[in-house]
């Protein structure tokens, strides 16, 4: 353990030969801190970019539901083997999707 004296002939030692340096160090790489407006435009402009990718995804979203619904309803319509075929496939391969993905979580899960 230091004594006082050497800790204040440390403390002194260091500031006869580093502190101009140091100071010097921390004004180059002293990160800049942008105003609150920027922040609030920063903010303002990355909600408007989210509700645009949002509104762009939803519209996708019900553009390819309708097809679907649309494509099924004229399979249905055609013929009803292979609309019942058709459901069932998807349903076999929704399952196993779930399936696969909650086993690989539940697997991760343990292995951490």
């Amino acid at each position: 353990m230091k004594k006082p004296n050497e800790e204040i002939e440390d403390q002194l030692w260091f500031e006869d030969r580093l502190k101009d340096a140091m100071t010097q160090f921390d004004a180059v790489h002293a990160p800049k801190v942008p105003s609150l407006q920027q922040f609030e435009a920063l903010v303002d402009d990355h909600k408007q970019e989210m509700k645009k990718r949002l509104w762009k995804e939803l519209l996708l979203f019900w553009l390819i539901a309708c097809f679907i619904l649309g494509l099924m309803l004229w399979v249905l319509d055609r013929n009803v083997v292979w609309f019942a075929i058709l459901q069932i496939c998807i349903a076999v391969g929704g399952i196993s999707f779930v399936t696969m993905r909650f086993r690989r979580r539940k697997v991760s899960t343990w292995k951490s």
